[in-house]
C-alpha cells in the first residue's frame, strides 16, 4: 500500500473555507457550491499535482451543521483524478475535521474490499484564533483486515498544535493576512515518520497555505491556495 499523504494539503487545505453565514462557527463556515482550488509543490517547488475541492451540501443535524465535500486530486501527469468525499463538522461554535480526511485517496482506495476498523479523534478549530493559543491534539487509527486476518495498521497523532502569530501570505490566488500555526504529525505503519506542519490561515478565505518539514527541518511539500469561487 503507498504510503499515507501526510496532511496532504489537498484536504486539509478546504476544511475551512468560506465565511458566509457565521452563526454557528463564526468563520468556519462553508456554503454549497463553493470550490476551493490548490496546487501541491515539492520540495523544490515544482507542481506535483492540483485539488479541487467542492462543497457538495450543507445539512442541519440538530445542534450541529455537516458540511459535505467532495476532492479530487490530479498529479502533475493528469491522470485519472482521485475523488474523496467526506463530511466537516460545525457543533457548539467550534469546527471539526473528519481525520478521515486526512487520509491519500490513493492509499485508501488500495483498501476497497477490507474490513475496516476506524477510530478518530477530529482536529478541532475553534471560532476564534488567537496568538499563543493551544488547539487540542487530534488522531486517527484504521486496521484493515480481511477474512478476519490483519492486515495492517495504521495510526497519525497529532500533537503540539499552536497559533503562533499573524503572517501576510501570497499565493496564485492572492495576498491574504493569516494567523499561523504549527503541530507535529507522527505516523505509523511499517516504520514510523515524524514531521512538522505550518498553516496560514485566513478569516475570511480559510487556509491559503500549508508547508510540510521533514524531521531535519526542510521543506518536503507546499499546499497553496490557486482558486477560489464562492
Amino acid at each position: 500500500m503507498k504510503r499515507i499523504l501526510i496532511l496532504s494539503i489537498f484536504v486539509l487545505a478546504l476544511m475551512m473555507a468560506n465565511f458566509v453565514q457565521a452563526q454557528d462557527c463564526n468563520y468556519f463556515t462553508l456554503s454549497k457550491g463553493n470550490v476551493f482550488g490548490y496546487q501541491n509543490l515539492d520540495a523544490k517547488g515544482k507542481v506535483t499535482g492540483t485539488t479541487t475541492t467542492t462543497c457538495l451540501d450543507v445539512v442541519k443535524a440538530g445542534l450541529a451543521t455537516n458540511f459535505k465535500v467532495k476532492s479530487e486530486y490530479t498529479d502533475s501527469k493528469n491522470s485519472k483524478p482521485s475523488i474523496h468525499e467526506y463530511t466537516l463538522r460545525c457543533e457548539n461554535g467550534n469546527f471539526y475535521m473528519d481525520m478521515q480526511g486526512f487520509m491519500d485517496p490513493k492509499s485508501m482506495e488500495s483498501l476497497e474490499g477490507m474490513e475496516l476498523k476506524v477510530d478518530s479523534k477530529d482536529m478541532m478549530y475553534p471560532s476564534v484564533l488567537s496568538a499563543g493559543e493551544t488547539l487540542p491534539n487530534a488522531s486517527i487509527t484504521i486496521s484493515a483486515s480481511s477474512g478476519g486476518m490483519n492486515i495492517m495498521n495504521m495510526i497519525i497523532n497529532i500533537t503540539n498544535r499552536k497559533v503562533v502569530g499573524n503572517e501576510s501570505v501570497t499565493v496564485p490566488a492572492g495576498t491574504f493576512d493569516c494567523y499561523k500555526l504549527t503541530y507535529d504529525v507522527e505516523t505509523k505503519m511499517m516504520f514510523k515518520t515524524n514531521t512538522t506542519v505550518v498553516e496560514y490561515i485566513n478569516m475570511g478565505v480559510g487556509n491559503v497555505k500549508t508547508e510540510t518539514f521533514d524531521k531535519k527541518g526542510k521543506v518536503a511539500a507546499t499546499t497553496v491556495l490557486s482558486e477560489l469561487k464562492r
